[in-house]
């Protein structure tokens, strides 16, 4: 066979066999092989719809304790931290003085009572005149007055606690002179705990007084717990400079674990009626882009081969909120809303969806 002929034969089999192996290579449509996304399940509009405002606890009441007369402490017996019942002695005062002045007052009005009761008698005999009798009489009232106010003197030297709570501060050191109204301690009552917010005033000129907010606390440090709160107080005067309005609540406790004044917590005020009537959506704010034409967002429409096809939606959008990001108009509940990945997709990619989470 000529050797042209064969060269020939040999370019065509190479050729065949060079066409085989292309198109044993060539990737066949996979599914794995596909862009993997992050959804969530867009919930309901009630779902997300709080929101929340950092708060202070304070104690349900407190008290400055200080004696009402001056003298040196003789008793500080109560320390900080400790637990007080009502009209417990919590400190004393030397009461010598006290004591010499009660004497002292003591004599005068048995003197001045038994001077009115001599004139008594007298009177009715006219043995005295009646201008004689009554400046007898008023001796006797002032010398008793004056004998009351020095027992009160001798009952002030002792404090005691107005209310049972816990000694929070104890301002001064035994046998120290202290002057009268001079803080010696300061008392709580912690068996009811108050949290105090300061609410803006979009949200107060919407509030309705019997509307169904929920409202509850929580602590950076026990998140997954959350207290109960009940409204006791409203502030109708805004605060200067804020423009803020205070909002007091209350919360028992229970003593299950050690919540104290001046702690930091965390209020959540939701109302799902108000929020289910106004048909709005809560997503992560950061699934919501935008460009030149507004925000937008991209939702995953299933397709039979268990891929998903992007959409990019345009949306409108209300205030950034604790349940995250309102969406007025453009999602509707049970949506694949793409979460994570966005500036990757464009219109029409088909995808595969990761693990959703409802909102």
């Amino acid at each position: 066979m000529p050797y042209g002929v064969l060269k020939i034969m040999f370019n065509v089999i190479m050729l065949g066999t060079l066409l085989a192996c292309s198109e044993s290579n060539q990737p066949v449509a996979d599914v794995s092989s596909t862009r993997l996304v992050r959804t969530l399940t867009v919930g309901g509009a009630s779902d997300g719809a709080y929101q929340e405002f950092p708060g202070k606890v304070e104690a349900f009441q407190v008290a400055a304790l200080s004696f009402r007369v001056s003298g040196e402490l003789s008793a500080l017996p109560a320390r900080e931290g400790d637990a007080v019942a009502a009209d417990q002695l919590v400190a004393s005062l030397n009461d010598e003085d006290q004591q010499i002045r009660l004497r002292a007052r003591q004599g005068e009005y048995d003197q001045a009572f038994a001077d009115f009761q001599r004139g008594e008698s007298l009177i009715e005999r006219g043995g005295i005149s009646r201008s004689d009798y009554q400046r007898l009489e008023a001796t006797a009232s002032t010398a008793q007055s004056n004998l009351e106010a020095a027992q009160r003197d001798l009952d002030a030297t002792q404090l005691r606690a107005p209310f049972a709570g816990l000694i929070a501060v104890r301002h001064v050191e035994n046998f120290e002179d202290i002057s009268a109204m001079e803080p010696i301690y300061t008392l709580q009552d912690i068996s009811t705990l108050s949290v105090k917010v300061d609410v803006p005033e979009s949200l107060m000129i919407t509030a309705q007084r019997n509307q169904d907010f929920q409202v509850s606390a929580s602590f950076d440090a026990i998140p997954d717990r959350q207290f109960s709160l009940a409204l006791t107080e409203v502030a109708t005067r805004a605060s200067t400079g804020t423009n803020t309005f205070e909002v007091t609540f209350d919360f028992a406790n229970s003593g299950e674990l050690n919540i104290l004044p001046g702690m930091s917590v965390t209020v959540r005020l939701q109302s799902e009626s108000m929020t289910m009537a106004s048909g709005i959506l809560f997503v992560p704010a950061q699934s919501v882009l935008a460009d030149a034409t507004g925000p937008y967002a991209f939702v995953a429409i299933p397709n039979v081969d268990g891929t998903a096809t992007v959409k990019k939606r345009y949306v409108k959008i209300g205030d950034l909120t604790g349940g995250g990001l309102e969406v007025i108009q453009g999602l509707l509940p049970g949506d694949q809303l793409v979460t994570a990945g966005m500036s990757k997709l464009q219109d029409g990619l088909v995808v595969r969806l990761g693990q959703d989470a409802a909102l």
